[in-house]
């Protein structure tokens, strides 16, 4: 990948609000040489990462640089980033005013959504020789109901975690699946990833009325 006007919007658009979060968590951190070694293995990470195609062919492409930001920033400080501030970075982070306004109010179910993901998914299948660090996925959206499914059989940011040496913190990673579209009005239901070593990340996604018609409970499996 390039870093370019990608790399730099995501590192302006997620660093304010992930900064001050490890800023709150380790008080002695010297923030301004937190930033300068970050930035300097954020743009490491991206050079040796290889493409994922072109963003209007993969929505996928703004996660890599975003997964390349997370993996950064938690090499930076690797020995004290607990399971508990891992977390609570990813849901900070996930919440933060770019996030928001991307998210926040814009239903996941639109007829140009579903529309686009039926197009990715196949794109990324067709493609995967010529870009494999991308992921390997189905769409399949149910006729008439807000709701569909997604099937991942490789993930670009376990790829990206195992290439840095971090596979520990992918299923971290995995958690702002849902809050991102908890913000879109949608129910996300998951019970296997392939951050936990399952063979396949497995999404049921419902907005919160079809959600209630169908009598969901969320599984104890919940992943």
């Amino acid at each position: 990948m390039k870093y370019g006007v990608m790399g730099r919007f995501v590192h302006a658009a997620f660093g304010k609000t992930a900064y001050d979060y490890v800023g709150t968590q380790f008080p002695d951190l010297d923030i301004a040489d937190c930033k300068r070694r970050v930035l300097g293995e954020y743009k490491a990470i991206v050079a040796r990462t290889p493409s994922v195609g072109p963003m209007r062919k993969n929505m996928f492409v703004m996660t890599m640089y975003a997964g390349a930001f997370f993996i950064a920033l938690y090499k930076s400080e690797r020995e004290r980033m607990t399971p508990e501030v891992i977390e609570g970075l990813i849901r900070e982070v996930s919440y933060c005013p770019l996030m928001r306004k991307a998210k926040e109010g814009k239903s996941a179910f639109t007829e140009g959504m579903v529309e686009s993901r039926t197009e990715q998914a196949a794109w990324s299948r067709e493609h995967i020789d010529e870009y494999p660090m991308n992921w390997y996925w189905y769409f399949e959206a149910v006729p008439g109901k807000e709701e569909y499914y997604i099937t991942h059989k490789q993930c670009g940011i376990c790829k990206l975690c195992a290439q840095e040496g971090c596979v520990d913190i992918a299923r971290y990673l995995c958690a702002m699946d849902y809050y991102t579209f908890e913000m879109q009005g949608a129910v996300l239901d998951r019970t296997k990833t392939l951050a936990y070593g399952d063979d396949e990340c497995n999404f049921h996604l419902m907005s919160k009325a079809r959600a209630a018609e169908i009598g969901f409970v969320e599984s104890p499996d919940a992943k």
